[in-house]
């Protein structure tokens, strides 16, 4: 049997697990290194054969992998790869020594590279056997090191008679000012490729995608608040969830004003997307964000008004581009655009257009955290109804 090519489904999700295995890279080599690091990753992408030689730096270049085979329902093989050049840089990074101090693969580097192989792909893999709730067991991890044609051809030759493609995600490692890109390559067995595929048709498969986009939403979002507020924040959630529109002005009390920041969007996956929170947790807001003791902020001024839309542009940013990666579609965010009024004056003039061709929305409860101070607040994704379209015939 010859698998031909991945089908959208598979596809969709596969650039989902990267996403957040990369997620998962960055959380365990921060730990390993105890120094913050970052893993990001577009998504794996459906590549011939023939071309996954040159994908990974040049036929006849030189690289330095690391393989994982992989055993269970999720059966096949992970490749790490490395350009000779990215791997001196990287054990350099590791080792923080000076730029240009490793010259070789030494049994050090070796070492150092194998260790980095076995957290990266096991992070990957375990999302993708928890994405489509599948069972696996990695491998020892081997370290090899050799012209690229020559390193991959023996694990090409083991698939080239099931199927005709295999999975490539490209990633991007930064630590401090440095950034250095590798390859990730995922060669399923044909039995758990069709099993890949079969999985994707279920709707836990599908809550799942809802869970990471929002997952990875949160965690981006963290880091962006971070850097803006030169602090730790955090935030968390448990997902999205598919909302009937009734069921969203019902969140707050009805007679309570609340306060939310839009941000329209345009492209493909348009529509318009809303952080919303009571006017309390908006002036606490305020003070965290301002650094001032709770209650200082009494009513919302101009410089309040800015912090709540600086909040939501990073927010709704964060979620969004989890989406435009998942659905691998272009999105573009307009300004921020700031309103208080109570729940369904607010809520229904959103909605309106949504409700012409269904009944839900995307909702996901959000916990912001600094310190230990934590305020709720609720982000909600409406598409519009050609974008709802695109999203439903995604999920299919």
């Amino acid at each position: 049997m010859i698998v031909e090519t991945a089908n959208s489904s598979l596809l969709s999700a596969l650039r989902a697990v990267a996403v957040n295995g990369s997620y998962n890279a960055s959380r365990a080599m921060s730990k390993w290194l105890k120094k913050g690091v970052r893993l990001t990753s577009e998504g794996f992408v459906s590549t011939p054969i023939g071309e996954v030689a040159s994908s990974i730096g040049g036929e006849d270049e030189p690289i330095a992998a690391v393989h994982m085979p992989l055993m269970g329902d999720m059966s096949g093989h992970m490749l790490l790869t490395f350009p000779e050049h990215v791997a001196l840089q990287f054990v350099d990074m590791m080792m923080m020594a000076p730029p240009g101090t490793a010259t070789e693969l030494d049994e050090i580097a070796q070492s150092c590279l194998q260790e980095t192989g076995n957290i990266v792909a096991s992070a990957y893999a375990n999302s993708l056997a928890k994405w489509l709730e599948l069972s696996f067991e990695p491998g020892v991890p081997t370290f090899a090191y050799d012209m690229a044609a020559s390193l991959v051809e023996p694990l090409l030759e083991m698939v080239a008679a099931e199927y005709d493609e295999i999975f490539v995600a490209n990633t991007e490692f930064l630590l401090d000012s440095q950034r250095l890109e590798w390859g990730l390559l995922l060669l399923p067995s044909a039995e758990s490729w069709s099993l890949m595929e079969s999985r994707c048709e279920n709707e836990s498969v599908r809550q799942n995608a809802l869970r990471t986009i929002a997952v990875n939403g949160s965690f981006n979002a963290s880091r962006s608040m971070s850097k803006w507020l030169k602090r730790g924040v955090k935030l968390s959630t448990g997902g999205f969830e598919r909302t009937p529109l009734c069921d969203v002005s019902s969140m707050f009390s009805a007679d309570v004003p609340i306060v939310a920041v839009r941000m329209p969007l345009s492209d493909r996956l348009h529509g318009h997307s809303f952080l919303a929170m009571t006017e309390e947790n908006a002036l606490l807001l305020c003070d965290m964000l301002m650094q001032q003791p709770s209650g200082t902020a009494t009513e919302i001024g101009e410089i309040e008004r800015s912090c709540l839309e600086e909040t939501g542009n990073i927010v709704s940013s964060s979620f969004m581009n989890g989406w435009s990666t998942w659905l691998d579609m272009e999105i573009s965010p307009g300004p921020p655009q700031y309103a208080m009024d109570l729940p369904e004056a607010i809520l229904d003039s959103l909605v309106a257009e949504q409700a012409a061709i269904s009944d839900e929305v995307f909702m996901a409860k959000t916990d912001f955290f600094s310190g230990e101070k934590c305020l709720e607040w609720m982000f909600v994704f409406v598409p519009a109804p050609s974008a709802m379209r695109l999203i439903e015939s995604s999920c299919r």
